[in-house]
């Protein structure tokens, strides 16, 4: 029993000792700053000036066409540049930001079906394209 009471008596001294108060904690906090960036609200082809191409047009390997992506401001941040990731026919491609508005690339379109992405933005547009072969008149 006297064993006993010896293990209590040093148990309650063990948990009644603490730290010193002299050591303290420094708690840093970062600042944390507010970014511009410009989030992509479409993607289109258009003909290498802008222009809109319009369903009824015929896509003629002898025009130049590009890739139109539009931005909108996404807060009233410092102002960085936003790098915008799109695909094209699965290959990936990025236009850089630095204002919210319109930008384009030139691109060549490929036969067939041709497909546009915003990437993590899952919209897209697609536009189809059919060479014409080379052909005889028959009489």
């Amino acid at each position: 029993m006297k064993i006993k009471s010896l293990y209590i008596v040093f148990i309650l001294t063990l948990l009644a000792c603490s730290k010193d108060d002299d050591n303290t904690r420094t708690i840093v906090v970062e600042e944390v700053k507010v970014i511009e960036t410009f989030n992509p609200i479409s993607i289109t082809f258009v003909y290498e000036d802008g222009s809109s191409i319009q369903s009824d047009d015929c896509i003629s390997p002898d025009l130049n066409y590009a890739i139109q992506i539009e931005t909108t401001k996404n807060n009233e941040g410092n102002k960085n540049v936003s790098q915008i990731e799109y695909t094209i026919n699965g290959a990936l491609y990025s236009m850089s930001f630095s204002q919210a508005g319109i930008k384009r690339n030139p691109i060549v379109l490929v036969n067939g079906k041709n497909i546009a992405e915003l990437v993590y933005t899952a919209v897209s547009v697609e536009l189809n394209y059919t060479a014409q072969d080379d052909f005889e008149l028959v009489d």
